[in-house]
């Protein structure tokens, strides 16, 4: 047994109080007033001593119970050693489609501990069918001690998509091993009716690169595609503008990005200048003036200088600024028109296309969390509580003592 504070045992010099009361708590004679001594007989005279203990029980009971408050202070517990396993094996799910490393887990997982790298780390059974789903992996890696694991392999994709937040700090030694599993994905993530024709946006991914190409096809060669897309349609995007006289030349800047983007893009964008009091109802409104902005429910622009700024426009969590007044120097150097073109959010559903495709992989030595050291105690045992048990003990204590003293009248 251990104590979480053991100063409190000084408290055990205690125990003298009830052994200092016991012997000084002697009983008193009584006087009995009698006519005559004549018919008393004599008694035997015996020695007794001048101290001794009085109801050595009740001494014993009442030393036990201050002890053992002093030990529910000291807060005990119990250690009891616990064996990890050597070694843990596990698999990210989708590696197990790869017929050579599906051989390579089988004959593994005869000898050792081997299981899936996913949502409570299910034992790998060669037999069963293994569903896949999406990995966070750093999110699994926080729960890497419920294994109860010396070291731990850990063979996955690594794929940059399956690792969000924060880099988690761990204490289990754990090697990473990235599975490439050579894949190069392809596919269409939008199409969008030109006129006469379609342009057709494709993505390619490998392990170190996401490439986007954009082609022109006609209508007929579009039905032949492996896809079930829905062509959009583009409409005219409607740009309203605002503006005051200080700030005019930022305001023709940002209408010449805007007819740039048009004639790259091949998609119809009007630039029409509003009062303040009016309201526009849809696309995209550049305000550059102080003066209160009327409710917009589109794409916003305002003006927002900021010295520290790196970017023209920078996105804030509902609009986007202006962060500097343009000229020709800023316009050409930092490339204006580049930063407009998020204002067009021109492919909505564009994010969820690159997750499906994304086959980039993240370097071993980023993938695997962090590694700290645990503190000695707890790598060589674990502690059991014993607080509550002594609570009871004592309460016994108590009742039993009070009885006894009761009965024994002391």
């Amino acid at each position: 047994m251990f104590f979480a504070n053991p100063m409190y045992l000084w408290a055990l010099l205690g125990l003298a109080v009830p052994v200092a009361i016991h012997l000084w708590s002697k009983d008193e004679g009584r006087t009995i007033k009698v006519g005559s001594i004549a018919n008393l007989k004599e008694s035997e005279n015996t020695q007794t001593r001048t101290l001794h203990l009085n109801e050595w029980l009740l001494l014993l009971l009442r030393m036990l119970a201050i002890a053992l408050l002093v030990f529910i202070f000291a807060e005990p517990f119990a250690k009891i050693k616990t064996r990890n396993q050597d070694l843990v094996y596990l698999v990210e799910p989708e590696l197990l489609k790869i017929d050579t490393f599906k051989t390579s887990m089988d004959s593994l997982s005869e000898s050792k501990t081997v299981k899936l790298f996913q949502q409570d780390f299910p034992e790998y059974n060669a037999a069963d069918s293994v569903k896949t789903a999406a990995t966070n992996y750093w999110q699994l890696a926080q729960d890497f001690e419920k294994l109860k694991a010396d070291s731990l392999v850990v063979f996955s994709q690594s794929l940059a998509k399956g690792f969000k937040g924060k880099r988690p700090e761990i204490t289990e030694n754990v090697n990473w091993v990235t599975i490439d599993s050579s894949q190069t994905t392809a596919g269409v993530v939008a199409l969008t009716q030109l006129q006469d024709s379609i342009e057709v946006l494709e993505i390619k991914s490998a392990k170190n690169q996401l490439r986007f190409k954009k082609s022109v096809s006609e209508a007929a060669a579009v039905q032949n595609l492996d896809t079930d897309l829905e062509i959009q349609v583009v409409d005219t995007l409607q740009v309203y503008a605002f503006a005051e006289d200080s700030l005019q030349t930022d305001l023709k800047f940002l209408k010449n990005g805007f007819e740039a983007l048009s004639a790259y893009l091949k998609r119809p964008i009007t630039i029409t200048n509003v009062a303040p009091n009016e309201t526009p109802q849809d696309g995209i409104l550049i305000w550059l003036s102080p003066k209160d902005m009327p409710e917009f429910s589109g794409t916003l622009l305002d003006y927002q200088p900021d010295a520290f700024a790196s970017e023209l426009i920078v996105k804030n969590s509902t609009h986007f600024s202006l962060t500097q007044n343009l000229t020709r120097k800023n316009v050409v150097e930092q490339h204006l028109a580049e930063h407009l073109l998020p204002l067009l959010n021109l492919h909505l559903k564009l994010d969820e296309a690159v997750q499906k495709y994304d086959r980039r992989v993240l370097a071993d030595v980023f993938a695997a969390p962090l590694r700290i050291e645990r503190e000695q105690e707890l790598n060589q045992a674990s502690s059991i509580p014993l607080t509550h048990w002594f609570w009871l003990a004592l309460l016994i204590l108590l009742i039993v003592e009070r009885l006894l003293s009761r009965i024994r009248k002391q």
